[in-house]
């Protein structure tokens, strides 16, 4: 039994995609994978209800096939047909995880795997990385190669690619290797840095608010804004950049003043690329009004807000008052581990 965190964006989502840096951290939600040798492929989903089983040699076939959409959609810088096949299933994204993992590390047995999550599908806090992750790792464990973190997370990568297309690889850098983890796209190898040094404190007075599932996916929301005028894009890109090397110093210094002012310039530039919503909005400007500070997180058109103020309870009072959800979570938490 193996469990990874979720993640949250504290700033920097979608410049991210476009070699911006980002500081992302792990939070205290969890999705726990349990892994049994098995013939075929077996997967059972808690959140979904649901038991599939499918034959090895047909999930590594499907698993070739999504690569080969992928490869497609690479080459045409339009993923449109691979996330059109991807959500045809909910159970796909795990098949595919589980198939690249046995492809990846040369299994020719088969699994079952139970997978039970406390990460909200579809919220912002990278459900698809933590269970890609927690996959990875607990088919490894099972048939002990020993891999390191490093690989882990070098293979979780390539399974992203299959729900994101091209994504930054933060989210499931974050859920793996946890804490606060300062992320920049790069080559040859991209830039995972751990801020536990510099940034030893926790973080506290945050609180995550449910704004609606999205109507989109990460990918398709991350291609909208690939399709905005590039002069438009990049200007907002830049600059959320900008902010998130001043949230570091921010951080460092322990300016929650600076801090916020961040978060709030965050979303401003985010609501531009067209990635908020009116819930988005209202929370934002709710959390404003009275000197707090609110942003999306992960991709947006929905999904999870991030807000902070240094007297939380009156937050919360002000997020019931607009009749959304809300859940207290800690951040940089563990990164993936093994449960027994």
């Amino acid at each position: 039994k193996v469990s990874a965190p979720g993640k949250v964006h504290l700033i920097g989502e979608h410049a991210i995609v476009y070699g911006e840096p980002a500081i992302i951290a792990a939070i205290g939600k969890r999705c726990y994978v349990e892994a049994d040798k098995a013939d075929d492929v077996r997967i059972e989903s808690r959140e979904l209800n649901t038991e599939r089983i499918y034959p090895l040699s047909e999930t590594i076939e499907f698993t070739k096939n999504v690569q080969k959409l992928w490869d497609a959609g690479f080459e045409s810088k339009n993923f449109s047909q691979l996330f059109g096949f991807m959500k045809k299933d909910s159970m796909y994204p795990a098949k595919a995880a589980i198939g690249k993992a046995l492809i990846s590390l040369g299994i020719d047995g088969g699994v079952t795997i139970k997978i039970s999550s406390d990460v909200p599908i579809g919220s912002g806090l990278g459900s698809s990385s933590s269970m890609s992750v927690a996959i990875v790792k607990a088919v490894s464990e099972l048939y002990n190669k020993n891999l390191t973190s490093e690989k882990i997370n070098e293979i979780t990568f390539s399974i992203e690619k299959f729900n994101h297309g091209t994504p930054s690889g933060g989210d499931n850098s974050t859920c793996c290797f946890g804490g606060l983890v300062w992320f920049q796209k790069s080559n040859p190898e991209n830039m995972i840095q751990q801020l536990k040094e510099k940034v030893s404190y926790g973080l506290e007075n945050f609180i995550l608010v449910n704004a609606g599932k999205p109507q989109k996916t990460t990918g398709e929301l991350v291609q909208h804004v690939r399709n905005l005028d590039e002069g438009f894009r990049n200007q907002r890109i830049k600059a959320i950049g900008a902010a998130t090397m001043a949230m570091r110093d921010a951080l460092e210094q322990k300016d929650f003043g600076k801090m916020k002012a961040l978060i709030n310039f965050a979303q401003r530039y985010l609501a531009e690329l067209g990635v908020s919503t009116p819930e988005i909005d209202t929370i934002a400007k709710s959390a404003l009004s009275i000197g707090g500070a609110a942003k999306l997180c992960g991709a947006g058109g929905g999904g999870t807000v991030l807000c902070y103020h240094e007297d939380k309870n009156k937050l919360i009072n002000v997020i019931k008052s607009l009749g959304f959800s809300y859940w207290e979570t800690a951040l940089g938490e563990e990164g993936v581990r093994t449960e027994e």
